[in-house]
């Protein structure tokens, strides 16, 4: 494997252990606060975090991808000088658009609570708003690292932010709750927790910088041939920002896939419920179900997905810079590999395990069809996500906004024609229906691109047969419990249940993957500590595949 494709897993690998440590530490706050502040809380507290994380994205999501596209090109080339103006410029400008947001959100809570069909969320919505204030700097510097195709500080500084943020939730909440308050003061307690969490993730992003103030200690620096050197220009701040912004606007609106969906949802799900006759109480209940447990168990196949983005697009930028057509070509299928092996397995694992999942972590299976629906939801957006990223390495930066309006036009639709129908069931399909198209457009635009039609077998087929295998020796393991009874308070044999069977399904898929070829050993070798021992295991068992 290239040194490129190595710098690339290593970078998907620390991104996506910060990113599990995240979402377990996001996993295990909602089941806490769930059940501190009941369904009413939790449906007020995410009727706010959807529009603040639409503001964060249209803010900030478009510039940590353009400053860490063009600061990997520029390194890739030498111009390290270009690189840093490059930073200092979208810092200034994140700064000035998140006092904007901040300031907009807050004197504009009531409108977005009415919007949402509860008025009560007005005190959730003020109380997050000073974080669009703290998050879009930080989003700048972690952008310029990832441009160096160093991923540690982004890693470190999320799983401090989110310990952070979680902290101030579960402790805030709690003593709000027990001094007597009411779930909509719980509600905007827990989301304060961005603001805290901002401001330590802003810090320890900090200490990066002051550790690396000589870039040149970050990474080796390509050299700028005398041609080269010829042809570029000094770019001055007005070039820099206007290249940022041109790359930035496409891919912010084509960043607001995830929360644009939680926003339909939250426009839609209530107001739609309530007409068929739901009481207010029960209609902000349910849209509680489907963001507070469906939505929530979808993130961490997601947040994985997002980490492999992340590390690709810029390896698969700075291969284009280099003009490498073939190395260019071979990222962007390590990439899509890599978030078809993790994402197809979480699916299955959803569909088959959403029942008991749903009681060990809520107490109850109300919410478990949708979390089963939204499984095909989970690979779906993955595939879109490490497609989007790839394109947009390549400059394509429209072809994933096309992408996410298709989808999330075909999201509306179907909301107003299946939560009449279903309920919050309906919410799940459609969700699941718009990922699945937008994951199809932009692979479409990429095998295009790339010419590359051929990859379906090597990078879908096998995974699919591992992931059969998993799947029917998860859910036998799970019927055999079923019929087994022991007489366990339910929750407790579910939790039970849900571990073992993950416990005996991680392995078959992994021996299912060497031994169909899905994975050889070079991939093997990369995995950090276990990797080569696991490559010398396999190949004694003579199934691995070089």
């Amino acid at each position: 494997m290239e040194s490129g494709g190595r710098t690339f897993l290593r970078g998907a690998f620390i991104l996506g252990v910060a990113a599990i440590a995240s979402k377990l530490l996001g996993s295990v706050y909602t089941v806490v606060l769930q059940n501190l502040i009941g369904d009413r809380g939790m449906g007020l507290y995410q009727m706010a975090y959807p529009v603040y994380a639409t503001l964060l994205v249209i803010s900030t999501a478009g510039f940590p991808v353009a400053v860490s596209k063009y600061v990997s090109e520029y390194t890739a080339l030498g111009d390290v000088g270009t690189a840093r103006r490059i930073y200092r410029v979208s810092l200034a400008l994140l700064a000035a658009i998140g006092f904007v947001c901040a300031v907009g959100l807050y004197f504009g809570a009531g409108f977005f609570a009415r919007l949402s069909g509860d008025r009560s969320a007005v005190y959730a919505i003020q109380a997050i708003a000073p974080a669009l204030f703290i998050v879009p700097a930080m989003s700048s510097m972690r952008g310029y690292f990832q441009g160096w195709q160093m991923m540690t500080p982004t890693a470190v500084s999320q799983v401090v932010e989110q310990l952070v943020r979680v902290a101030t939730i579960l402790a805030g909440a709690y003593a709000v709750i027990h001094m007597g308050f009411d779930a909509a003061t719980a509600a905007a307690t827990a989301a304060f927790g961005a603001v805290s969490g901002g401001v330590a993730g802003g810090a320890a992003m900090g200490y990066y910088f002051w550790r690396y103030r000589d870039p040149h200690h970050l990474a080796a620096v390509g050299r700028v041939t005398p041609h080269e050197r010829l042809r570029r220009e000094r770019l001055g701040s007005a070039a820099i920002l206007r290249r940022l912004l041109y790359y930035a606007i496409p891919v912010s609106l084509g960043a607001l896939v995830i929360p644009l969906t939680s926003n339909v949802d939250a426009l839609t799900v209530t107001n739609l419920l309530k007409q068929q006759g739901v009481s207010q109480a029960a209609a902000t209940s349910g849209f509680g179900l489907l963001a507070g447990r469906a939505f929530k168990l979808m993130m961490l196949p997601a947040a994985l997905a997002g980490s492999i983005g992340t590390a690709l697009m810029p390896s698969v930028s700075q291969a284009h810079a280099l003009r490498d057509a073939r190395d260019t070509s071979a990222r962007i299928l390590l990439g899509l590999r890599v978030a078809i092996l993790f994402s197809l397995p979480a699916a299955a694992g959803l569909f088959i395990l959403g029942r008991p999942i749903d009681i060990a972590l809520f107490r109850n299976a109300a919410g478990y069809r949708s979390i089963q629906i939204l499984g095909a939801a989970t690979f779906f957006s993955s595939v879109q996500i490490a497609l989007a990223a790839s394109l947009q390495g390549l400059g394509r930066v429209y072809a994933p906004l096309g992408s996410l309006v298709i989808g999330t036009a075909l999201k509306v639709a179907l909301n107003f024609i299946l939560v009449p129908r279903y309920g919050i069931d309906g919410a799940a399909i459609a969700t699941s229906v718009s990922y699945a198209v937008a994951a199809a457009l932009n692979f479409l635009s990429v095998a295009k691109l790339m010419r590359m039609k051929t990859m379906l077998a090597s990078h879908f087929v096998k995974p699919a047969m591992a992931t059969f295998v998993m799947g029917a020796v998860t859910f036998a393991v799970y019927n055999q419990w079923q019929r087994m009874a022991f007489a366990l308070p339910l929750r407790i044999s579910a939790a039970f249940v849900t571990v073992l069977t993950i416990a005996v399904g991680a392995p078959v898929y992994g021996f299912m993957l060497v031994l169909v070829g899905a994975v050889g050993e070079q991939e093997l070798i990369v995995v950090p500590k276990v990797g080569p021992l696991l490559a010398r295991t396999f190949r004694k068992l003579g199934v691995l595949a070089r």
